[in-house]
């Protein structure tokens, strides 16, 4: 049975992305990532007191699909 509790938990869970997984997908370069994010033209998730960066895959592709992008 905890098997099952664990598929269910990590089905979810988001799948988040860091700086260099979100360039590659994007077809950019890290840094252009970290511009988008300096002026909040791309979702992404910063737990509060840390610089850490993360994207949740299902966010970025709907932004995407949304035609954001650019």
């Amino acid at each position: 049975m905890s098997t099952n509790l664990q598929s269910t938990a990590s089905v979810n869970r988001p799948q988040l992305l860091k700086v260099p997984e979100v360039a590659l997908l994007l077809s950019v370069k890290p840094r252009t990532i970290y511009e988008m994010v300096a002026q909040h033209r791309i979702p992404y998730r910063k737990p509060p007191g840390t610089n850490i960066l993360r994207f949740d895959l299902e966010e970025i592709m709907a932004w995407t699909k949304a035609g954001q992008t650019k």
